[in-house]
């Protein structure tokens, strides 16, 4: 009962997702990224897959071998829905064949949607291109990916929570954002985004170089 979309950057390096449901803090529960990898476990969702797929990118390099190895990993596959996005290569996912319909996956050009329990069939292909066909910043671009796939007919039940994580360079999270509770999830993320994308700079100067980081009353005021 989620969708969610895994998105690159080739130009920045960063590499991300954001996922969005009709229960409450999704993003204790479906998705991670580590060293240019994204991986998803959802629909009945079992966290402990996020760990086995990092762990088989780190050892492997390989996309489709940590899809194996999640899929391998798993207590009754037939209600997962997993997914990988690495930074170069396609994008793999499988949905088990207990998932409720609208389900599936979606590949785009540097981006991998997935879905369950949607309302449309629409809102996988809307998911891709409007992260595709999308402006701004990584972050901006996945969470026009959700906002597209809510307009084609999101999900049965009404979305209460979202995520949105973006890896930079040197292993910093640019973006790891939540709205945990929300009757408006995805607006809520959008001004919280807005918030947080001019002040980002700062902080990831501050793990870099400190002595060169404004100080605090800069940093929260910036933007």
């Amino acid at each position: 009962m989620t969708f969610s979309i895994a998105g690159r950057c080739p130009d920045t390096g960063q590499i991300g997702y954001a996922v969005t449901t009709s229960s409450v803090c999704v993003g204790a529960r479906v998705g991670a990224v580590a060293d240019g990898c994204v991986v998803f476990s959802q629909a009945r969702t079992d966290p402990r897959l996020h760990a086995v797929g990092l762990a088989a990118w780190a050892e492997t390099g390989d996309a489709q071998a940590t899809l194996q190895a999640m899929h391998g990993a798993a207590v009754a596959p037939h209600w997962r829905q997993l997914g990988v996005l690495a930074m170069t290569g396609p994008g793999w996912h499988l949905t088990g064949e207990s998932c409720l319909p609208h389900c599936g996956g979606m590949l785009g050009g540097h981006s991998l949607a997935l879905g369950n329990f949607l309302g449309s069939a629409d809102v996988l292909p809307a998911m891709i291109e409007g992260f595709e066909t999308g402006s701004g910043s990584l972050a901006e671009r996945l969470l026009a990916g959700l906002k597209a796939g809510e307009a084609a007919g999101s999900e049965r039940d009404p979305l209460q929570s979202a995520a949105l994580v973006v890896l930079g360079a040197e292993g910093l999270r640019d973006v790891d954002l939540r709205i945990d509770a929300s009757s408006d999830p995805l607006a809520a993320m959008g001004e919280l985004l807005a918030d947080w994308l001019p002040k980002a700079p700062a902080y990831r100067l501050r793990a870099l170089d400190p002595d060169a980081a404004p100080s605090s009353s800069s940093v929260e005021h910036s933007g």
